[in-house]
């Protein structure tokens, strides 16, 4: 009769789902916060080597979690009063294309009924775009008020996230070594271990993506501002976040700008080419030069795991879950060979 105490794997895989438990019942009760949790975090990742530059000058952990606390509410004063008057100027524009791009659409698959009735197929476009048209208007016209509710949704995120953020700089580090702290004098070293490869691991990916993302939406700006698409820092910004999503991110960033080319005042075929060579010269800049550069081996992920987490992780939790399906499945793959290591070496001992 076997004991679950001398097999490793059952053991890492028992202690993993505690964990794992642990982790959703936190999600679940932070829920309403969890998304300014999130972006907290990677705000801290990202300016929490300004903190330690600032301390190894001999300024202390509350005035330096102030002096970055200062540089981020500036950096998004600046980014609100500058970027988002232009993106809500270019939504308005993104909004008034949708009825003529319905119109090309219907005139298009017109064009493709008289070419399949002259060789005899049966083809009823209304079917298929009606009910199209009809949800596409409703959005239209609903755009501008769901707009609104969630830029007011996001005042409290708004709020909360520097606050949140400065409490971070300031604490966190007390905070993570009170919880070690806790561990069994025989994990303790083990915990460390985990805790010091995750946490690398995490820093690097964040600080990467956040970089990544910033980039992709230049470059893809300035390529649709050069071949004259309109709304160009709006398609640019979601070309950006969108590439957040691996594999999938780039595909959907197609869609807006062929949309707005689609609806151009005068159809050009090569304005549809130009803004879908944006996104391909866009992602192989990324693939190239930024990914190596800023992210590489940051995740040893295989690809397919990295596609079956995005869908499920996306059928969750959204566009939210699949930008933290990533870093999630990382975090477990590292905790879960962590222990498995640890305890194997433990039972040898």
């Amino acid at each position: 009769m076997f004991k679950i105490s001398e097999m490793p794997l059952l053991r890492s895989l028992f202690i993993f789902s505690g964990i794992l438990l642990l982790a959703a019942l936190s999600a679940y009760l932070l829920a309403p916060l969890l998304i300014p949790i999130i972006l907290s975090f990677a705000l801290y990742a990202l300016f929490d080597p300004i903190s330690n530059l600032l301390q190894r000058n001999g300024i202390n952990d509350s005035l330096s979690a102030i002096l970055v606390l200062i540089l981020l509410v500036v950096i998004c004063v600046l980014g609100i009063s500058i970027v988002f008057p232009m993106l809500a100027e270019q939504l308005l524009l993104l909004q008034a294309k949708i009825p003529k791009l319905w119109i090309f659409l219907s005139e298009f698959s017109i064009r493709i009924q008289n070419l399949l009735n002259s060789y005899g197929v049966e083809f009823d476009p209304n079917a298929i775009t009606k009910p199209v048209m009809s949800a596409s208007s409703e959005w239209g016209k609903d755009a501008v008020i769901r707009l609104s509710n969630m830029l007011i949704n996001m005042t409290t995120t708004v709020i909360l996230v520097p606050l949140f953020t400065f409490f971070l700089i300031r604490d966190y580090k007390h905070l993570r070594n009170r919880a070690l702290d806790l561990l069994p004098n025989k994990s303790f070293e083990l915990g460390w271990l985990i805790y010091y490869r995750v946490a690398k691991k995490l820093e690097i990916y964040i600080r990467g993506i956040i970089l990544q993302s910033g980039i992709m939406a230049i470059v893809t700006s300035l390529g649709f501002y050069f071949f004259g698409l309109e709304s160009p820092i709006l398609l640019g910004t979601i070309a950006g976040l969108l590439n957040l999503i691996p594999y999938v991110g780039p595909l959907l960033a197609m869609i807006p700008p062929v949309i707005i080319a689609l609806g151009a005042p005068v159809f050009d075929p090569m304005l549809i080419v130009a803004a879908i060579s944006v996104i391909i010269a866009a992602q192989l800049i990324d693939n190239i030069i930024v990914v190596p550069a800023l992210i590489a081996n940051a995740v040893n992920l295989h690809p397919i795991t990295v596609i079956v987490g995005i869908i499920i992780f996306g059928n969750f939790f959204g566009f939210i879950g699949m930008i933290v399906a990533i870093p999630a499945l990382a975090t477990s793959n590292i905790i879960l060979t962590g222990l498995r290591n640890g305890l194997k070496k433990d039972l040898l001992t």
